[in-house]
């Protein structure tokens, strides 16, 4: 998830009086990702915007948005993978197994011998 407006994280950040370090430890989170989530060089899982958020006093639908740009590599992935299954040649049929052949029968030994 991606933050909505940096401009609105940072007047938020000011108005609750909050620095960077003091909100990552609210948060639980480290201070340089804080800072690179309010550059736009981060985006946060959802639990984690849920905590950014809480800590700030708003709600994450408030602060957060889903990365479109992860949207549209998830949508590329599976065009590229349909694309290639269409593409690919059908891998060879294995040969069919052949009924197993019976061994001889062996001839019998006893023969009635003539007296």
């Amino acid at each position: 998830m991606q933050l909505r407006d940096t401009e609105r994280f940072t007047e938020l950040l000011y108005l609750k009086g909050l620095s960077q370090r003091k909100l990552a430890e609210q948060a639980h989170v480290s201070q340089a990702f804080i800072s690179m989530l309010a550059r736009g060089r981060r985006g946060a899982r959802p639990e984690t915007a849920w905590r950014i958020a809480s800590a700030l006093g708003v709600c994450s639908h408030e602060l957060f948005t889903v990365e479109p740009a992860r949207l549209t590599r998830l949508a590329r992935t599976a065009t590229d993978t349909a694309a290639l299954c269409k593409a690919a040649p059908s891998p060879p049929s294995p040969p069919s197994p052949s009924p197993p052949s019976s061994p001889p029968l062996p001839s019998s030994p006893l023969r009635p011998t003539a007296a």
